[in-house]
């Protein structure tokens, strides 16, 4: 026998600072929400968008880099994007000493924005890289991510050095969208996003008190823990954006930075119902949840 619910949320009907409950409908069992600061999100056209200080995120899953079911309210815990320019990657903070040619605003972001960057080889014989020099907690998780879109090479390898623990190398497959090669002590992932674009990341614990985040195009598959020399043309590439580093064993969504490091707050979304909406003699409670990693807490709880 069916039973009618006391209080059914259905991810659909926002607002700042509230998240609207179909169950009971007089508003007793909405929802009180709360984040300070911005945060982004990928929005029912599958682009990342940035909300206010207090909205709820409505997160829309990506297939394939396309936007395919309904969405989902994303709470997040508290992380701080350690790279403070994620999208200049011409600014002297950036290290671009092995022959990397850096151009601004050449591509169509996730944002749906002209505000990619193409990363492309010089003419001379060397590593086309570029790196960014951090200082770090030891023996800690780390995740670093980049969104990379293909311009002309196929490949995109992502390598922190771990200080006294030496480089982890990740390859990844523009093309096809796959991993290559997966250097020691290194969890990668790789996600889809719209008009080709991937998310690549890395999962690490530290080893030291600082560490290098280098980018390297090639034009064949780095299968090694080293990296060859090549000539390029000036011209053929990569497109990235979004660079990020945070501690925790998984990635999570983009905090845009532009000058100093950025920290997205945590989310909280609580006080919904009263004593006639639960009571201490029965109820049935369903809930459909995704958990944002395996990783990090030892049981994961539902209060009421």
């Amino acid at each position: 026998m069916s039973v009618k619910p006391s209080l059914a949320l259905i991810p659909s009907g926002v607002k700042a600072s509230k998240v609207y409950s179909v169950l009971p409908a007089d508003g007793v069992g909405d929802f009180d929400f709360s984040r300070s600061g911005n945060a982004t999100r990928v929005n029912k056209q599958g682009l990342i968008e940035t909300v206010a200080s207090n909205v709820p995120r409505l997160n829309y899953p990506l297939i394939d880099g396309v936007v395919s079911g309904c969405p989902s309210l994303l709470l997040e815990p508290a992380r701080t994007n350690i790279i403070p320019y994620s999208e200049d990657f011409s600014n002297v903070a950036w290290t671009n000493n092995e022959d990397a040619i850096i151009t601004n605003n050449s591509n169509i972001s996730p944002t749906g924005e002209l505000n990619a960057t193409l990363f492309a080889a010089g003419n001379s014989s060397d590593f086309h890289r570029i790196a960014y020099f951090l200082t770090i907690t030891n023996s800690i998780s780390y995740t670093h991510s980049i969104f990379v879109k293909k311009q002309n090479f196929n490949y995109f390898t992502l390598r922190f050095n771990l200080g006294s623990g030496g480089y982890n190398n990740v390859c990844f497959d523009l093309s096809n969208g796959t991993l290559v090669y997966n250097g020691l002590n290194c969890t990668p992932n790789i996600e889809s996003y719209d008009n080709d674009w991937f998310k690549l990341s890395i999962s690490f614990i530290s080893i030291g008190t600082s560490g290098t985040v280098y980018y390297y195009i090639t034009e064949n598959p780095v299968t090694t823990s080293s990296i060859s020399a090549y000539v390029g043309n000036d011209l053929d590439g990569v497109y990235i954006y979004g660079a990020q580093l945070e501690t925790g064993s998984y990635p999570t969504s983009y905090i845009p930075t532009s000058g100093s490091q950025t920290t997205r707050s945590a989310e909280t979304c609580n006080n919904s119902g009263d004593a006639n909406t639960f009571n201490d003699s029965e109820g049935v409670l369903m809930a459909e949840l995704s958990s944002l990693s395996e990783l990090d807490v030892t049981a994961r709880y539902i209060q009421v």
